[in-house]
């Protein structure tokens, strides 16, 4: 017998003309088995998985926060070493004139003399300051403290959403409980409704109504699971954990209603978004650079320089090239040199001054146009999570009305005092109502995290109530 797999879990059988019966019984358990270990894969792992274990996992593997950490790191370094700014230059250079100066066509033609061979040794110290030194160094102190806030902030911005599919992964996972149970009622429902149109006791059409029904729900079960699977690969990218996890969730943020005053919370939080405290560093940052560049056009600058020279004589009689005596001399030169051009209205140097000045300004511009777009966010979230925690209490009240509408359907239909789809009516409305509910729970919980990270404000404690 000849095995012959043609795809994951089919295979072909081409019998031999001779075999012996021993050799066929063999081959047919050898496939057996084959068979049960193509057909019962191994099983994926389980993990149990706490949100502030989430959280940790993602950060430490989130590939942004690893590059912004290594810009972190650079502008630190410099912040740490200010001292290069006026630290001075030093230069060291070596030369050898292989090739002494001689005509190459002219008269009296090429000719090399290896006695102006010469050599040269130079070092070199230059220093030059000018009072734009202090801003240049506030400048950098900006720059670190600024990274630090970009990184801080897209740590936040990663555990929100960390915990927004967190959230919504146990909210999809309870609303396919939620359809697996009325799934199973239909099956049940199902087979009671077979055996009554068996005795004659229930129309074609109630049945068939019955069987649309039954497929209806696992249709809409399939689909949910389809979506909840994609979902949770997702969300194990997010960690970077291996896909075909299985993950089991434990943990929730509180739903409980949240009473703020958001101009209250404006006052006291619209200073502290890294929005905001971004723009005012970014302005800080062009003031600095404007006064950068005005007092390095306007003010005096001041250079020191020396230089030692050694090696052999560039001029007077040789006699020996390389061989002649060694000599050095050492100089040093102070240079005050004083700007002019940019005094002058429309040179290059004044219209880059005046162009610093003109991005300060836009900048102010762009910090009042982010504080009212944020003030107006967090009004919004707060008028949200009002009306939303108003819509789940009346969620709430739907979804105990339609328990007790079905319970009521099916005591009648039992009795034959109401019709299937009356029955089937009610049931999809105790659906809707679970979903609409676990909709609404996972959106509050969505702005609560939504107005944490607009008032840059720990969202364990925004869910406290403190």
């Amino acid at each position: 017998m000849v095995i012959l797999f043609t795809s994951r879990y089919t295979i072909h059988w081409e019998y031999p003309k001779k075999r012996s019966k021993v050799n066929q019984i063999r081959l047919r358990v050898l496939a057996l088995f084959l068979f049960i270990f193509l057909a019962f894969p191994i099983a994926t792992q389980t993990v149990t998985l706490t949100l502030d274990e989430a959280i940790e996992r993602a950060l430490n593997q989130s590939l942004n926060l690893k590059k912004n950490s290594i810009d972190l790191a650079t502008t630190e370094y410099s912040a740490n070493h200010l001292w290069s700014e006026i630290f001075p230059g030093f230069s060291l250079s070596a030369g050898l004139t292989f090739l002494p100066s001689t005509p190459l066509f002219t008269d009296p033609g090429f000719t090399y003399n290896k006695e102006s061979l010469s050599y040269s040794l130079n070092f070199g110290v230059s220093l030059s300051l000018n009072s734009s030194l202090g801003s240049s160094m506030k400048r950098i102190e900006l720059a670190y403290r600024a990274q630090l806030l970009r990184y801080e902030d897209a740590s936040r911005q990663l555990e929100i959403q960390v915990i927004k599919n967190f959230l919504s992964l146990i909210t999809r996972k309870e609303n396919i409980s939620y359809m697996e149970e009325n799934l199973k009622i239909a099956e049940q429902l199902l087979e009671k409704n077979r055996i009554a149109r068996e005795n004659g006791l229930l129309s074609e059409l109630a049945f068939l109504n019955s069987r649309f029904s039954t497929e209806t729900a696992r249709f809409d079960l399939h689909n949910a699971q389809s979506n909840y699977q994609n979902a949770l690969e997702d969300f194990l990218a997010l960690l970077g954990m291996e896909t075909g996890t299985d993950l089991i969730l434990s943990g929730n943020v509180m739903i409980a209603p949240v009473l703020y005053d958001a101009e209250k919370l404006i006052e006291e939080y619209l200073p502290r978004r890294p929005d905001i405290i971004s723009q005012r560093r970014t302005i800080e940052s062009l003031e600095l650079s404007k006064k950068v560049t005005t007092l390095g056009s306007r003010s005096p600058t001041l250079e020191l320089g020396a230089q030692w020279r050694g090696g052999t004589p560039t001029s007077g009689t040789r006699a020996n090239g390389l061989g002649d005596p060694f000599t050095d001399n050492v100089s040093g030169s102070l240079t005050l040199r004083i700007p002019i051009d940019s005094w002058i209205p429309g040179t290059r140097q004044n219209q880059t001054i005046r162009s610093a000045g003109a991005e300060v300004e836009k900048a102010r511009l762009d910090l009042q146009n982010t504080e009212i777009q944020a003030k107006a966010q967090i009004r919004s979230l707060v008028l949200n999570l009002r009306n939303t925690w108003d819509s789940l209490e009346i969620a709430r009240l739907r979804v105990e009305i339609a328990g007790r509408t079905v319970e009521s359907a099916d005591e009648g239909f039992q009795k034959g005092v109401v019709e299937f789809q009356d029955l089937e009516n009610a049931r999809k409305d105790l659906s809707d109502a679970r979903q609409r509910l676990l909709q609404g729970e996972y959106s509050y919980q969505a702005l609560l995290l939504d107005l944490a990270v607009a008032l840059n404000m720990d969202w364990k404690t925004l869910t406290r109530g403190e």
